[in-house]
């Protein structure tokens, strides 16, 4: 038994080892050749890029100029109002497929695609009921305010809200650098909320869907609603001091993709919600955040093995109890360092 677990010890510490190398490797040739092949296309494609923007500039720029006036040309009633309006009208349309299959099982075709099979169907009245005040409550309330709070900032810093429309190079630019903000933001609070006193007293509720669904990714608390849900997104456009119709696309966009996250159908040519999922089911934390470069590499390689784990003891392949005390020294460690939430049914 004891030459056993050195064996596997051993094997656990190769592993480790070629893994960072391996994917050092493969963040060196997949970051070189985007940005080779991005230098080789770009003077190419540049010009196709321009007559297909030039011809919809027009039109987007007309669009906007509409919903402007709709507002009385005002930039405080569009940056308020309109927000509010455009984010709400978000929310309940990339919500409303899955929302009418949770609730009455139809389009029969969707189920198929339901990522925890027989969960929520049909979805508990009671709980789904609480759900929904409460995400009312967050979209009619608590981002209203916040977004009031942030109009004089973006103001102040040169955000704008009537003009010209940015280039469509510019636009790429904008969300680029937004997605950098939104990820460094969202991975450190996320994570705050995993410690166990933050959990307990906001992140819980959230938990309580193992099973999440669409409106369930804003059913949470008004603390974690602005840190989490609101903040994250909004700094991005701020520090770039963003056209407001810009904002509205990556507030949309940042408002479909949590939808998808949370909505449990792993629906064709969409990304899949399967992590997130789990995350709900287990409790179980998977930080992927690359900038937190000093420990990525290394939970990496412990949170493959844990979740093999997790998924082959769901699957009833392996028991607890039959694994070497140097992996369940793993998962402890990872308990004891706040990776793991002390609550996962695993522990």
């Amino acid at each position: 038994m004891v030459k056993a677990e050195d064996t596997t010890q051993e094997m656990e510490t190769s592993f480790k080892k070629g893994a960072i190398w391996e994917t050092l490797k493969s963040m060196i040739f997949i970051f070189g050749t985007a940005t080779l092949t991005t230098i080789a296309v770009r003077n190419s494609v540049n010009p196709y890029i321009d007559k297909i923007w030039g011809a919809s500039h027009d039109f987007w720029g007309r669009l906007w100029l509409g919903i402007y006036q709709l507002f009385g040309n005002n930039d405080f009633i569009v940056h308020n109002l309109g927000s509010a309006v455009m984010s709400c009208g978000c929310f309940i349309i990339f919500n409303a497929l899955f929302f009418c299959c949770d609730v009455t099982g139809k389009p029969s075709w969707l189920l198929k695609y339901k990522v925890q099979e027989g969960q929520n169907q049909p979805v508990d009245q009671k709980k789904l009921w609480k759900c929904i005040k409460t995400c009312t409550f967050n979209w009619l309330v608590i981002s209203p305010i916040f977004t009031l709070a942030m109009y004089f900032p973006s103001q102040y810093i040169g955000a704008y809200h009537k003009g010209e429309l940015p280039t469509f190079e510019r636009i790429l630019y904008e969300f680029l650098i937004f997605s950098l903000v939104e990820e460094v933001l969202f991975y450190y609070s996320h994570r705050l909320m995993h410690t166990p006193g933050m959990y307990a007293k906001y992140h819980k509720q959230h938990h309580e869907w193992t099973a999440p669904i669409g409106i369930t990714s804003v059913y949470c608390g008004k603390f974690e609603m602005v840190l989490s849900n609101l903040f994250p997104v909004a700094i991005g456009p701020m520090i770039m001091r963003s056209h407001l119709f810009v904002t509205w696309i990556w507030f949309a966009l940042a408002i479909f993709t949590t939808t998808l996250a949370h909505g449990g159908y792993h629906v064709p040519f969409l990304f899949s919600p399967e992590s997130h999922d789990y995350h709900h089911k287990t409790v179980f934390i998977i930080f992927l955040f690359i900038i937190k470069i000093e420990d990525w590499f290394d939970h990496l390689c412990q949170y493959l093995k844990i979740l093999k784990l997790r998924l082959d003891s769901i699957a009833g392949l392996v028991h607890w109890e039959s694994l070497t005390s140097s992996t369940r020294q793993t998962v402890h460690s990872l308990t004891a360092s706040k990776v793991l939430d002390t609550s996962s049914p695993f522990l």
